[in-house]
């Protein structure tokens, strides 16, 4: 906001800032630049649950006040809680929590909140699980042709083979095949019966990467630079079915990253590095 004169009085003027969006935008030409990390807090098991997931429901639109944190157990691969918070503050002062243990397990740190509903990979399975969080009920439905239980994982997370991410367009899938050689393939869900209603190949292994998320239906990928040092170095675009490579270094204050994802309400990303909830501010090329 800036201050101008108008008619003898002095109002506030809203200004654009450059790279910044309002929610649900895509007139832009993909991620520039990434801020630097802003630590949250430590996730609430302590620092030896490493491994897990964070964030707020990524429905274009939803309420942002409640938040979730699920780690994952001590062996780096079950998830069997989650706790919910009534806002952020609330999250940052550990206070008006609600600590569930889930009634189908998940596996990996691939959780996204989604329209009131927790979507993640089933435990043991290549199942998708859709836990609805007001009445705990549990739909599931099987990926077809997905590699599961570590067999393409990332390269710092265990047992994350399918990975959910949503978007600007909506939920997302980001799982590999045998059939494509552990290549990242893309699927986009319905939201509501978790059926595939396209999927695109991609020729970038899922094992050489840290992890993945969506932005204007562009999958961005990362890889680890060094402990401190991390580089979005990989880009597949849905919208024209090409792919190319960029760098977007960015810093971590721990070496792994477990899990990362992105919400379109406030463009940020959410990481759960070494048992640390962090965020990161995006900023897009502007269009001319």
């Amino acid at each position: 906001m800036t201050l101008e004169e108008k008619g003898g009085l002095v109002v506030l003027k809203e200004t654009q800032v450059p790279g910044k969006r309002s929610a649900g935008k895509c007139d832009h030409g993909g991620i520039v630049n990434i801020s630097k990390p802003s630590v949250v807090q430590l996730n609430f098991w302590g620092v030896n649950y490493k491994w897990g997931g964070w964030g707020s429901d990524s429905l274009l639109g939803a309420d942002q006040g409640m938040q979730f944190v699920s780690p994952l157990n001590g062996d780096a691969r079950i998830m069997s809680t989650i706790r919910y918070y009534n806002t952020y503050d609330d999250l940052l002062i550990y206070k008006h929590k609600q600590e569930k243990s889930l009634p189908v397990y998940g596996q990996g740190g691939g959780m996204i909140m989604y329209n009131k509903s927790l979507y993640y990979n089933c435990y043991n399975t290549k199942n998708l699980c859709k836990l609805n969080i007001q009445t705990n009920a549990v739909e599931q439905k099987a990926l077809a042709d997905a590699s599961y239980n570590n067999r393409f994982s990332y390269s710092s997370s265990a047992w994350q083979d399918i990975d959910l991410a949503s978007d600007e367009d909506g939920l997302w899938v980001i799982y590999a095949t045998e059939e494509d050689s552990g290549n990242i393939r893309i699927g986009k869900l319905n939201a509501t019966n978790l059926e595939l209603m396209q999927t695109w190949s991609t020729t970038q292994y899922k094992p050489g990467v840290t992890n993945t998320f969506m932005v204007c239906g562009v999958l961005y990928a990362t890889r680890t630079l060094s402990t401190k040092k991390e580089e979005i170095f990989y880009m597949y675009d849905t919208n024209t079915s090409k792919e190319d490579f960029l760098t977007v270094r960015f810093d971590k204050i721990m070496e792994n990253v477990q899990s990362l994802s992105y919400n379109p309400n406030d463009h940020k990303l959410y990481m759960f590095n070494d048992g640390y909830l962090i965020t990161y501010d995006l900023t897009f090329k502007e269009l001319k």
